[in-house]
């Protein structure tokens, strides 16, 4: 063999294991995949918005002089003919009954306290314990404005500290406290007048004394016809004054409206049934859609909420945010960098006449050890990043702690 012909197959010998090493380095690197691991997850859609409430709402007046004293809280439910407020000479009349009130419900107590089973049933620690939950609740109250459960909470941490007290014998007995407190009673008493008129109402309803002016503008019985840019321009501080004297209102039957103007969705639907949060407190409503219509904005729907459920705290406001949450979805999380979709032959029903087609299928690719499968999916809930896959028991579907391939080589 000559020098020339030697030189040449070294040549070819070179070029053939340079293409091999970097053959092997591509290869390396395609196969360097980026996995990420199927685990459980549970997730839901939800969405917010300004909520306006519509009811059907009846102003009462008053045109008389005098003080008006309320005989029911707000919320509360009237039967035909029962009075709603009383009509007092001046506020001294009604802090007079205010204080009666008070002392009975203090009495009250405080018989409840000198039960003869109390002191057997009360252990100082459990008692401790209460101390510290009512006064948890009452702070709780206070940030949240929530003035019905801070009396609440007032009157609960007032028992169990009486009670403390009773059962470590630092007190003998509270008959003396019960006694002084019904002669105050009885001299209170002795200072009250009559009322000067009462207010009573013309058929069943509840019965708040908030009036903010949009009674006659939110009209019950046309709330499908309120366009977005109504919507949008209620307020919860409006006050308005047509120079009578208003008394309260009446709020009729048990169903009431929330509209509001939500972000277009697919994931809301006529009919259904959703839980309704209120960010400002701890309410919880559950509501029906009613109906989703078009608004202003193409981006945007009306929607309007059915309720039935009424209380003190919902008739404290005209508009309030609320917050739909969906159904809960529970399944596979899968990142959309996973998913992949791949034609495979499939039964398929059509006209009750089953054949094998050739489809595309959604679903993910699976490394194990060296090898990787395709693993089909499927989805019960989509978010902008991933998706929630059910969980299904066949082998051909991705199962959890599998290792999905989320980048790395590309895959045909």
């Amino acid at each position: 063999m000559n020098t020339r012909t030697a030189k040449l197959l070294l040549a070819i010998l070179v070029l053939f294991m340079t293409l091999t090493v970097i053959n092997v380095i591509i290869h390396l690197f395609e196969n360097d995949y980026v996995t990420e691991t199927a685990v459980a997850v549970s997730a839901s859609h939800s969405i917010s918005f300004k909520g306006v409430y519509v009811r059907d709402e009846e102003v009462l007046y008053y045109d008389g002089d005098g003080v008006v004293g309320y005989a029911v809280d707000d919320g509360g439910r009237l039967s035909i003919g029962e009075t709603a407020a009383y009509i007092y000479a001046d506020d001294k009349q009604i802090q007079l009954n205010e204080r009666i009130e008070a002392i009975d419900s203090e009495i009250a107590i405080l018989n409840k306290i000198q039960n003869p089973g109390t002191q057997e049933i009360s252990q100082p620690a459990y008692l401790s314990s209460l101390i510290e939950q009512a006064y948890q609740d009452i702070m709780f109250g206070k940030e949240k404005k929530d003035f019905l459960a801070l009396f609440d909470a007032k009157q609960e941490i007032l028992i169990y500290m009486s009670t403390l007290q009773y059962v470590t014998d630092e007190i003998d007995s509270l008959s003396d406290k019960i006694a002084g407190l019904e002669a105050e009673k009885y001299e209170l008493e002795s200072k009250l007048e009559p009322p000067r008129d009462s207010i009573e109402v013309p058929y069943s309803a509840y019965f708040t004394s908030r009036v903010d002016g949009y009674e006659g503008y939110l009209d019950y019985n046309k709330s499908q016809e309120l366009t977005s840019s109504q919507i949008k321009s209620i307020s919860d501080t409006n006050e308005t004054s047509d120079g009578r004297t208003p008394v309260g209102k009446l709020i009729s039957g048990y169903k009431w409206y929330i509209v509001g103007v939500v972000e277009k969705t697919d994931w809301l639907s006529l009919g259904d049934t959703v839980d309704l949060y209120f960010p400002s407190s701890d309410n919880t409503l559950v509501a029906e859609i009613e109906s989703i219509r078009d608004s202003d904005d193409g981006n945007e729907k009306i929607i309007t909420l059915v309720c039935t459920d009424m209380s003190h705290d919902f008739v404290q406001h005209r508009v309030e945010n609320v917050e739909i949450q969906g159904e809960e979805y529970k399944g596979i999380r899968i990142s959309r960098e996973a998913i992949q979709i791949r034609d495979m032959e499939q039964e398929v029903t059509e006209n009750g006449v089953t054949s094998v087609q050739t489809v595309p299928v959604k679903g993910v690719y699976v490394k194990h050890g060296e090898k990787v499968d395709f693993k089909k999916i499927d989805p019960v809930f989509s978010a902008d990043d991933y998706v929630v896959s059910k969980i299904v028991s066949d082998s051909e579907y991705v199962q959890l702690y599998d290792d999905t391939i989320v980048g790395g080589m590309s895959l045909r």
